[in-house]
């Protein structure tokens, strides 16, 4: 996760309150908001809004960069106890249920850039989730699970595979339980992670 200074308890429960606030309305309403929307709909004062953020693109920042430590924290508990597919199962699941609580907000925050693009260019959030995505699948080549391949595009059909957007699609139209989307995105992920090797002859 990228460094930040630690906020005081009650200063850090005041902005969580805020960002709250801030995932209903961006996926109630879309980034169509302000900071005065943001402290009507968190119930905290307009000033203390602006002292905790200069701008409402800092706190759609704030927001995504809360997101991605979240599941960052959760791929590097489960890496600590789980491994191999056992590891990889219980990551979609997390993934997703994560994803189904804060999905719909984050399509409307989304950068324009590729994410192997921000990860080269050092974003902090991005290539947090890189480096906790990544040695789930150098264990898997390395237990013969699956192939070995460019760690870089297998990082990316997963990103692609478990994207919010897939995710609120198959939880809004389908009805799909987060249960059997991440059973579905698990299975396909390792279907084509398997039909990936290096050396994998190119289709007809």
């Amino acid at each position: 996760m990228h460094a930040r200074a630690p906020l005081r308890r009650d200063t850090a429960r005041t902005r969580d309150r805020l960002l709250d606030a801030a995932g209903e309305l961006l996926a109630g309403r879309g980034t169509e908001f302000s900071l005065p929307d943001l402290a009507r709909a968190s119930g905290v004062a307009t000033a203390t809004v602006y002292r905790h953020f200069a701008s409402v693109h800092d706190v759609h920042r704030e927001f995504y960069h809360r997101m991605v430590d979240e599941l960052v924290a959760e791929l590097e508990d489960i890496s600590d106890r789980h491994h191999g597919v056992e590891r990889l199962r219980l990551i979609g699941e997390r993934w997703v249920a994560l994803a189904v609580h804060w999905g719909r907000a984050a399509t409307h925050i989304r950068r324009p850039e590729g994410f192997l693009e921000r990860v080269r260019a050092g974003d902090p959030p991005t290539s947090a989730l890189y480096h906790g995505l990544a040695p789930t699948v150098t264990e898997l080549v390395a237990q013969r699970i699956i192939p070995d391949q460019d760690i870089d595009y297998a990082i990316l059909l997963w990103i692609t595979l478990f994207d919010e957007r897939v995710i609120a699609d198959l939880t809004a139209v389908p009805g799909w339980t987060a249960r059997r989307i991440a059973r579905t995105l698990t299975t396909s992920l390792l279907g084509a992670w398997q039909g990936a090797a290096d050396d994998a002859p190119p289709p007809p």
